[in-house]
């Protein structure tokens, strides 16, 4: 269905509002003409009458330049044959239009006593004259009519131009632009739209500005006893006198704290975005995704799981380093958890694709989520938003019990590091 601008609707208002008041004006005009004219055949005609003398019986004729004139008796038949008998068969009254042979004449008929007369004038040319008149005021009215429909479209125009200026300025507006906005229009009405906007958007800036100021120091605080924590837990790895309960504990601690570190940098990256560029460096994928496999070796093996990788020997991409790291990593680390069988990584000079089954009852892996997080990790959801400030893109997918994620990227010298 088409949706109708509010240029369009003022226009079409207007122009109803035109032809309302225009058609009573032009055919009142056109009664008062027809009026007029009758109120001239009349006194013409009727000056016409008055030289006839109606005491005579007999059957008069009297031609005067245009106008002709008869008098007849009613009740004699041979008077009445004298008169042409399209006037003679006429009622008393004016009578426009009537038609012998070839003429067109207007008729004035008075009755006197047992006497009836009659006067005409042939208006043939001046019915021509009218035709060609009133073909001209058609075409005059019609072409005011298209003149008047685009003056009103015009001033629809500049009615609606401050709604059309601020809705232009609405689309051009994103969550990275999000500026003040302008107009040089100074209508209380607009001025006040504009107000309330610019009002919005500075308490937009203020909630943006308080988000990121807690997160960069929640990030912040969390390093340090994460730091901690992960120091004391590398300390007790060292000892030899754990029992296999407290290893895996301790393993857990270890792999938990990792998990939080990773949130935190991804945080305090993803935080005040607005307020500094991105420094991209040239980051060795093909090298990073060997470490990650090396790193979870002893998880896929405990799961029983096969890694199937198809790699270029050289794959450098535009990225920051750690963040990379903390995107392969959790990558890998959902297979783990999640995945059954052969996993397949290929890595290309552009993308990097993982597939897995997933298991049997297993849920976390449903695509259609829109907000998905594995049991560990920072989640897709963030992972998507990482890639995003990268440049890079992310696609999630499933089909059946197949899992699949692919991440494309600008290989080195082909990209450019993003708008802050």
């Amino acid at each position: 269905m088409r949706v109708r601008s509010l240029r369009q609707r003022i226009a079409i208002t207007l122009t109803a509002f035109s032809v309302l008041v225009l058609t009573p004006v032009v055919l009142i005009g056109n009664w008062m003409n027809e009026r007029a004219e009758e109120a001239v055949w009349t006194a013409m005609l009727g000056a016409e009458l008055a030289e006839l003398d109606p005491t005579h019986p007999k059957s008069e004729y009297k031609h005067h330049g245009f106008m002709d004139s008869y008098i007849w008796e009613t009740s004699d038949a041979l008077s009445r044959a004298s008169v042409p008998p399209a006037i003679a068969a006429l009622r008393p009254g004016l009578h426009d239009g009537v038609e012998i042979g070839d003429r067109e004449l207007v008729v004035l008929v008075r009755d006197y006593a047992t006497a009836r007369a009659a006067a005409s004038l042939d208006i043939t040319e001046l019915e021509t004259e009218e035709e060609v008149l009133s073909t001209w005021a058609v075409l005059t009215v019609l072409t005011s009519l298209v003149l008047l429909l685009a003056t009103l479209n015009w001033l629809a125009g500049r009615a609606v131009a401050p709604v059309t200026l601020l809705a232009a300025q609405l689309q051009a507006r994103t969550p990275q632009t999000l500026d003040q906005f302008a107009t040089p229009y100074k209508e209380r009405e607009i001025t006040a739209v504009v107000d309330a906007l610019n009002g919005f958007v500075e308490r937009m800036h203020e909630h943006a500005r308080r988000e990121r100021q807690f997160i960069e120091t929640m990030s912040h605080e969390l390093r340090t006893p994460l730091a901690v924590i992960l120091g004391a837990a590398e300390v007790l790895d060292l000892s030899a006198t754990l029992e296999p309960k407290a290893a895996a504990a301790l393993k857990r601690i270890q792999q938990t704290t990792w998990d939080l570190s990773n949130l935190a940098q991804v945080l305090l990256f993803l935080s005040g975005r607005k307020d500094r560029s991105i420094e991209l460096e040239t980051v060795d994928l093909r090298a990073l995704l060997s470490r990650s496999l090396k790193l979870f070796k002893p998880e896929f093996a405990a799961r029983g799981l096969t890694v199937s990788l198809t790699a270029d020997d050289e794959v450098h991409a535009q990225g920051v380093r750690p963040l990379c790291e903390i995107v392969v990593n959790n990558l890998i680390r959902n297979c783990c958890d999640h995945g059954c069988g052969i996993v397949k990584i290929g890595l290309t000079s552009t993308q990097l694709t993982i597939f897995n089954k997933v298991v049997d009852g297993d849920s976390a892996q449903n695509s259609s989520a829109p907000v998905w997080r594995g049991n560990a990790g920072i989640g897709l959801d963030l992972i998507d938003r990482v890639c995003v400030q990268l440049g890079w893109s992310m696609k999630v997918s499933s089909e059946g019990d197949v899992f699949q994620v692919e991440i494309r990227f600008d290989p080195v010298g082909l990209s450019s590091a993003p708008a802050a």
